[in-house]
């Protein structure tokens, strides 16, 4: 989305916000704040000091319509200062939606969000309304670019990075002092790489991290390809602070990491380590390189396309000081497949708008899309993808040139 009023996009709810008195869930379990927060709704909120209502509405009474209506009945819904979410655990969002739908069309003066909205979106513009404060839903930061795999279509771009390497302790500790300088609270804060594990100093980093930011920070996550299993010393570490893992299949396409891969399964389980087991996504995107020259797009059709893509908004990227929306631009400025534009990212080294920072990290900018969409076919299904098995290998590494297409790439990486 293009600024049309930079710091003032969302004043208009915002000043609703601001006379917010409490925010009430309503559903069966709050000890799980979110898919990636193993951390309840009343610890993961205390940075907001507001007043936070818990309403038990057992799932059993969303089964029919008739009773939910009935149950609602007795819930006191009466304060008009208050935000209501439906909350469920996250294998329940099907309920949350209806209840959602329900309680909107019941009370349609009221501020009413499903758990995904508020804790994705509603509640950074809550927090920096009527707090002052920054929240951020989610941040990653790649610790080294050196990985066990060369994926043909790596979201970090691996076949073209020519000299991987990982990054010194001390300039990721740099990165989160001055991102932390910003944000009041980040939701997850995902490390990343390259493979993760490979990198020497994650036990030392997660422990600062941690023992630093713990106030700041409602999960520590960590992607994984599955082809390395932590030692002993870094097992502690995950579990001591509770890091949940995320783990990537790529077993179909590459056969090899299977065995590694349940090996790791079964460690994370005998040594109570959360983690997220993404067993069934053995598809992904031909994301890159452009299967079209969207160079020539206009500016209004590139930011259409910007804002079909959910790869633009999952994870955010932190790098050298500054935050992009859309972590592959970052990751392709690293692999050298664009330059570094300021139009894709926000300079937290220098003076922050907290407002104008919270509209940025929820879509808008100044071209109101990335110059990476120009070189990207999108990941999402609103745009039009060819699909490949995940984790399918590349022979060896490659040098970009400008105006590569998908099917030169697919040319190539046949031989």
């Amino acid at each position: 989305m293009k600024w049309q009023n930079k710091g003032h996009e969302y004043d208009e709810l915002g000043n609703k916000f601001k006379e917010i008195k409490k925010i009430v869930f309503i559903g069966d379990d709050f000890n799980q704040t979110h898919y990636y927060i193993d951390k309840s709704i009343k610890d993961f909120l205390n940075f907001l000091d507001v007043k936070i209502e818990f309403v038990k509405l057992p799932k059993i009474f969303l089964k029919h319509r008739d009773l939910m209506k009935f149950a609602v009945s007795f819930i006191n819904l009466k304060e008009k200062k208050a935000i209501i979410v439906p909350h469920y655990h996250y294998s329940e969002m099907t309920l949350v939606y209806k209840l959602c739908e329900y309680l909107k069309s019941k009370y349609p003066e009221k501020l009413i969000f499903s758990t995904n909205e508020f804790f994705e979106k509603y509640l950074s513009i809550l927090s920096v309304y009527s707090k002052d404060k920054t929240y951020v839903r989610d941040t990653c930061i790649i610790v080294t670019t050196v990985c066990t795999l060369n994926c043909k279509y790596c979201l970090n771009f691996t076949p073209f990075l020519q000299n991987p390497a990982p990054i010194s302790l001390e300039k990721l500790k740099e990165e989160a002092d001055v991102y932390f300088k910003s944000v009041d609270k980040v939701g997850f804060f995902q490390i990343s790489g390259g493979e993760p594990l490979s990198y020497k100093q994650l036990g030392k980093y997660i422990e600062w991290l941690a023992q630093t930011y713990s106030s700041k920070i409602g999960q520590i996550l960590l992607a994984t390809n599955g082809t390395l299993i932590p030692d002993e010393k870094l097992t502690k570490i995950l579990k001591k602070y509770n890091v949940i893992l995320l783990l990537d299949n790529y077993t179909k396409a590459v056969p090899r990491t299977q065995i590694t891969r349940d090996k790791l399964i079964k460690h994370l389980e005998n040594n109570h380590i959360d983690f997220r087991n993404y067993e069934k996504e053995q598809e992904f995107f031909k994301f890159f390189p452009a299967a079209e020259d969207y160079s020539k797009w206009s500016d209004e059709e590139l930011a259409e396309r910007a804002e079909k893509c959910w790869g633009l908004q999952p994870w955010h990227n932190l790098r050298k000081g500054k935050v992009f929306y859309c972590c592959f631009s970052s990751l392709a400025v690293t692999a050298g497949i664009i330059q570094d534009n300021p139009a894709n990212y926000y300079d937290l080294n220098s003076a922050v708008d907290k407002k104008e920072l919270a509209e940025f990290l929820l879509g808008f900018s100044e071209l109101g899309y990335d110059t990476f969409c120009k070189l990207c076919n999108g990941i999402s299904a609103a745009n039009t993808l060819e699909r490949d098995i995940a984790g399918v290998q590349a022979k060896k590494k490659y040098l970009w040139h400008e105006g590569m297409t998908l099917a030169e790439y697919e040319e190539i990486t046949r031989d």
